[in-house]
């Protein structure tokens, strides 16, 4: 198995939501979980830390899924909605029939479940999207560079939904949610059908700032919950 297929299936099993954030990874237990050797996974291990998805443990340890911070997470969909802008720019000029089709079909099975409460489905749809638009660019280093950054984008998403369904995010708020996103997506197609390059750019990066606000909002409110209505500043002053 080649460094970067260690790279995907390794990629696919840190931000599948199995583990917690602060967890420690340890490289003889992913090697012989994916069937690789040591020095691929070791490999492919500093290269997360140096992107940023992981953090180095202390000695004596592996590495650390990041407890990311409010800054972090800024930072993540900034530099996510920087990517994916040029992507869908590049997407717009080499984009072909097929490609507006295949990204149709993935906003008509959006719309079959979006009365529904099934989190994880639409979130593998919601990812689809995203994937197939990186491919419709025709640009290999946009497709590798946003795939990874989708699953870490997605992954802080789904952990920070977890924590804050401890206190229920609404079928209402839900929905809104989803609704918006499906609006997004459809709107973006139209716009790669008739070319406009550069509402489509600016319609995925409000997509994109969107969706970090809601991250934000949700990891400030888990912030002030287990810190008795503190945040990390207040705990300072």
């Amino acid at each position: 198995m080649g460094e970067s297929e260690v790279f995907e299936k390794l990629s696919q099993l840190i931000f599948s939501g199995e583990f917690e954030t602060g967890s420690s990874l340890v490289e003889r237990n992913l090697a012989d979980r994916l069937g690789v050797s040591r020095i691929p996974m070791r490999e492919t291990l500093s290269s997360l830390v140096a992107q940023g998805a992981l953090e180095g443990g202390r000695k004596g340890e592996s590495v650390r899924l990041r407890r990311y911070t409010v800054d972090e997470l800024r930072q993540l969909f900034d530099y996510r909605a920087v990517i994916e802008g040029g992507c869908v720019r590049s997407a717009a000029t080499y984009t072909s029939e097929a490609d507006l089709m295949r990204l149709e079909i993935i906003c008509d099975g959006m719309q079959d479940i979006l009365e529904g409460d099934d989190f994880q489905k639409w979130s593998s749809l919601d990812v689809k999207f995203h994937e197939a638009l990186a491919e419709a660019s025709r640009n290999d280093r946009f497709e590798r560079t946003l795939k990874s950054l989708l699953r870490e984008c997605f992954y802080v998403f789904y952990v920070l939904s977890r924590r804050r369904s401890r206190r229920e995010l609404t079928k209402e708020e839900f929905a809104f949610h989803k609704q918006q996103a499906l609006d997004d997506h459809r709107a973006i197609i139209e716009l790669l059908k008739t070319k406009q390059v550069e509402e489509a750019e600016a319609r995925m990066r409000l997509h994109i700032l969107r969706s970090a606000d809601r991250v934000i909002r949700a990891s400030i409110e888990t912030d002030l919950e287990s810190n008795d209505g503190k945040t990390d500043q207040d705990k300072f002053r």
